[in-house]
């Protein structure tokens, strides 16, 4: 029988490691988000080959139930519309995520690692994006997969680094200002390479992640400081968005006005989001038609071939590889049945994580707002891109959901993760 009395040095080691190793070249190796993750998958095998006792919460069973519906769901679905066998495949990495979020249940890594991790990966991301533009010559950055999912993952990978920042106190750490240079570095390194890849979809979650952040770190001791330094922030962002004409947020504000106005006055679906509320519209006029389970993906290609032909739809529909909206492509190719278990692993986490923003402890309080700002980034870039449907950016939400809650709970039981 396994007991992690015996083995909780070694097994926590493996962890630590592997979560360090995910984070540290997620963004600039070729797949080096996997590495990390098929660590933890061989080692969560084997973890669950030695039977321990899960001793799971409600709360960590609505995890579980939202995983293994999704899955089930889409194997139904793909059997009810006869889909090819691949489009299992990104289902499946919902329960793959199954055995991994138990053993970081039991085995959280040492937050030490998980936030050197966190703080190598921001730099790596900067480093992305300082070659892409001044070595390549690339206009915008684009990441070694996707733009968007990029521009994500470097919002998340800034805002970790500003939670690390509320970690690093001396009863955590021993070099509190080393750790805290590093993590400040690593927050300005992950912005940057954000606003250099454009992503809109991520800017748009950053008042709600600011609100979390006030409400887990201020309370009547600290208000004034707080206050301070929330200040000082707008006013060094203003500063930075007036001394800069023609930065890149400003630049995607002008094209997304010029989009949207060119979509709504002129009927022009050429821009890049005009053809997003197109291909967003012929969901909208499709979904109605197979609500429950969907359309099979044959089955609704040939039905915006025959809306095109029609003159319903413009030909950009065609030319886009997915619908750019998650929840949107959900309920098109599974319905109203695959759309809820998404919705579960958005809302649930995120109500579990704000309940503890206001925890004694701090740790918790740290850990709940990083929880909630990783649910609130990519549940609010979802309405852009299907994040939960490409490799990365997956295993970026399932990685560092788990770390985040399995370490959270160590904290609330007493433990230490140091």
């Amino acid at each position: 029988m396994f007991t992690l009395d015996s083995k909780s040095n070694q097994y926590s080691l493996i962890i630590s490691f592997s979560v360090f190793l995910f984070y540290a070249i997620n963004q600039s190796v070729p797949s080096g988000y996997s590495y990390g993750a098929s660590l933890l998958l061989a080692a969560s095998f084997f973890f669950l080959a030695c039977r321990p006792a899960l001793g799971l919460t409600a709360e960590d069973k609505t995890y579980l139930y939202a995983l293994i519906s999704f899955f089930a769901v889409a194997v139904f679905v793909c059997l009810l519309h006869g889909n090819p066998i691949r489009t299992l495949d990104m289902p499946s990495r919902f329960l793959l995520a199954i055995p991994i979020f138990l053993l970081l249940l039991k085995v959280p890594p040492r937050l030490p690692w998980f936030w050197a991790g966190v703080a190598l990966g921001s730099y790596s991301v900067c480093g992305v994006a300082l070659w892409q533009l001044h070595v390549l010559g690339m206009r915008d950055v684009q990441g070694l997969t996707n733009g968007v999912r990029f521009g994500g993952i470097s919002t998340m990978f800034s805002v970790l680094c500003i939670a690390g920042l509320f970690w690093a106190q001396r009863e955590n750490v021993k070099h509190v200002w080393l750790w805290r240079l590093a993590l400040a570095l690593g927050m300005v390194g992950a912005a940057y390479g954000s606003i250099m890849s454009g992503t809109r979809g991520a800017w748009i979650s950053i008042p709600v992640v600011f609100v979390l952040f006030c409400i887990g770190s201020c309370n009547k001791h600290n208000i004034y400081r707080v206050g301070t330094v929330v200040v000082v922030l707008l006013a060094v962002v203003s500063a930075w968005y007036v001394a800069m004409p023609n930065n890149p947020v400003e630049k995607r504000y002008e094209q997304a006005v010029k989009d949207i106005s060119n979509y709504v006055e002129k009927d022009n679906a050429k821009g890049s989001i005009g053809a997003r509320f197109e291909i967003w519209r012929a969901a909208t006029i499709n979904i109605p038609q197979k609500p429950i389970f969907g359309w099979g993906v044959d089955e609704y290609r040939a039905q915006l071939e025959q809306q095109v032909a029609s003159k319903e739809l413009d030909p950009v529909v065609l030319t886009l590889a997915h619908t750019h909206n998650l929840y949107l492509a959900t309920l098109v190719y599974q319905g109203i049945f695959g759309l809820l278990p998404i919705l579960a692993l958005f809302v649930f986490p995120f109500w579990f994580f704000c309940r503890r923003l206001l925890s004694d402890n701090r740790n918790v309080r740290v850990l709940a707002i990083a929880g909630g700002s990783q649910l609130a980034v990519f549940g609010i870039l979802g309405a852009s891109h299907t994040v939960l449907y490409r490799n990365d950016s997956l295993l970026f939400f399932f990685i560092t959901l788990m770390t985040l809650w399995g370490c959270m709970k160590r904290e609330e039981a007493g433990g230490s993760g140091r």
